[in-house]
């Protein structure tokens, strides 16, 4: 289970999204101090909950996280110009979280085609559970060759561990980058295919697991990061 904090608890701040037991999650609903977030139930396997004080932003290690090492001319060498994905397929890449932290946002490496499309974030568990996105209206695909950062609907605290995060465009004109083979790095990837909306794609997200991808394939995985 999940709450959503309404003011700080036990060190963690006001908007935290946090997984407790069910008994400890129960007071805090009814004490008044959290509600059950909007994707309870989706994060059975967050972890254990760190020793003490509050998890904020570079506590336990960088306050901005990527799927893949970056170099210094990753803008450029990655796929060059990007390449658009099919409109409402989720590109989905793994990301492993090394240290207790509580996350703003994921951010999606642009090409040079913007300004088209609009997207949304995605971030489930090592299971496949949703976890949090960003708004379902969707964000504008903006700014090329930058990493575009767009907050969760609720920052949301993350043990460490293995995690997946997905970009869905609504179009076939914006051109975000991919990992290649050529670069050195294989993170796990694949494409989901869900309805020709965002908010069809929450709805199967919300309703069952995705089925998390085991193995690497070249111009599948999205170039993400989660923030603080």
């Amino acid at each position: 289970m999940a709450v959503t904090l309404i003011r700080a608890y036990q060190g963690f701040v006001a908007g935290a999204t946090v997984t407790f037991p069910v008994e400890v999650e129960a007071a805090i609903v009814a004490q008044g101090i959290g509600t059950y977030a909007a994707t309870s139930g989706v994060n059975p396997a967050a972890g254990p909950l760190p020793l003490s004080g509050a998890v904020t932003a570079g506590l336990y290690g960088p306050a901005v996280l990527s799927n893949i090492p970056m170099g210094a001319a990753a803008l450029t060498t990655f796929e060059t110009n990007g390449v658009a994905q099919t409109a409402f397929e989720v590109n989905l890449t793994e990301i492993y979280v090394p240290h207790w932290n509580t996350w703003t946002g994921a951010a999606l490496l642009n090409g040079t085609t913007v300004g088209t499309d609009s997207q949304v974030y995605w971030l489930f568990n090592s299971n496949g559970y949703l976890i949090q996105y960003t708004a379902i209206a969707g964000t504008l695909n903006a700014t090329a060759s930058v990493f575009q950062k767009i907050a969760f609907n609720v920052p949301v605290t993350l043990a460490p561990g293995r995690y997946f995060l997905g970009a869905q465009l609504n179009g076939a004109t914006a051109t975000p980058r991919h990992v290649l083979a050529a670069n050195g790095a294989e993170p796990r990837c694949g494409k989901i295919a869900t309805t020709t909306s965002f908010a069809g794609g929450l709805t199967t997200f919300t309703n069952a697991p995705i089925t998390v991808p085991t193995s690497f394939v070249t111009a599948q995985a999205p170039i993400m990061q989660l923030y603080s």
